[in-house]
């Protein structure tokens, strides 16, 4: 593999890895400072990447080891997660980082289902976090009209997520 093959698939691995250091750690703030030191370790380390390994393997190992250093470092913290139960729950976290990507991409062709304002509304209140208020304002609608429309559009997602997916599983 060479270096830049390396760099794209460690760009490529990210949501996955943050999803399984989440499911590690169950705080956010904290899932997001250990992918950073995991990234850290993974550039710090390329050159000892075997080309013959499976690069997953190698950074879902690299992120369990950074996420058990990091619950080390703060044993002393009342809210962390055992070190034992974290390296328990890692392989099965790994599955699950695996599946959140595969729901993430089904939620993309989801999206394109949906209307061209609807599409607009979504990225509106996700992508650039525009608050309810602001959005019923430039809609013309109130505020409980905006969060029920969210509502729907949300469970319509999930549905769709989930019928492909099962769609995925008999194919």
């Amino acid at each position: 593999m060479t270096s830049d093959q390396y760099f794209l698939a460690v760009t490529a691995i990210q949501n996955r890895l943050h999803a399984f250091i989440l499911s590690l750690l169950a705080d956010s703030a904290a899932a997001q400072d250990v992918l950073q030191e995991t990234n850290l370790v993974l550039i710090r380390k390329a050159d000892d990447f075997r080309s013959d390994a499976k690069f997953e393997s190698w950074a879902y190992s690299t992120a369990r080891f950074q996420v058990l250093a990091y619950l080390r470092d703060r044993k002393r913290d009342r809210l962390v997660v055992h070190e034992a139960i974290a390296e328990k729950l890692a392989p099965v976290a790994e599955v699950m980082a695996e599946d959140t990507e595969r729901r993430i991409q089904l939620l993309g062709g989801c999206v394109e289902r949906l209307s061209d304002d609807h599409k607009a509304l979504l990225h509106s209140r996700y992508g650039k976090e525009v608050a309810i208020a602001t959005l019923a304002a430039d809609h013309g609608k109130t505020t409980s009209a905006i969060k029920q429309l969210l509502y729907r559009m949300r469970n319509l997602l999930a549905a769709c997520v989930e019928e492909r997916l099962q769609k995925g599983a008999t194919e």
